[in-house]
């Protein structure tokens, strides 16, 4: 393996880390160029900028009073690019169990996410999180 794929899964396991601490620091991790794609054809879904994903993740995160778990099951790196196999834990306000799985394909450059396609369990997150 590579310093470049080595140093790849590194951020990306770093970044999930982050992002279950609750720290908004997981922000840092993109670029104001960087794309944030999420399946789904409802208000989850869709393509998203940096400075638009501010706003939409803390509406998110913040239904999470607990924060999310996110547990790397796998990775796999090539080139710029790392899969991310992940299980996600969390209780939503509302009381119900969100355990979600997802797969993230995230491109990186210069040590940044220019890239993150998210694709998990779309009916799931409708219905604890838009009520569907």
């Amino acid at each position: 393996m590579s310093d470049l794929t080595d140093n790849n899964k590194k951020l990306v396991e770093d970044f999930f880390s982050i992002l279950s601490s609750g720290s908004q620091d997981y922000l840092d991790f993109y670029t104001e160029e960087s794309i944030i794609w999420t399946a789904g054809e409802n208000a989850i879904g869709g393509s998203r900028s940096k400075s638009e994903v501010v706003g939409f993740a803390k509406s998110v995160l913040d239904s999470f009073p607990d924060g999310i778990t996110f547990n790397i099951v796998s990775l796999i790196a090539e080139n710029d690019c790392v899969a991310a196999e992940v299980e996600g834990l969390a209780m939503h306000v509302s009381g119900k169990p969100y355990n979600n799985k997802y797969h993230f394909l995230l491109k990186i450059k210069d040590n940044k996410i220019l890239e993150l396609k998210e694709y998990m369990d779309t009916q799931l997150a409708a219905k604890v999180l838009l009520g569907e």
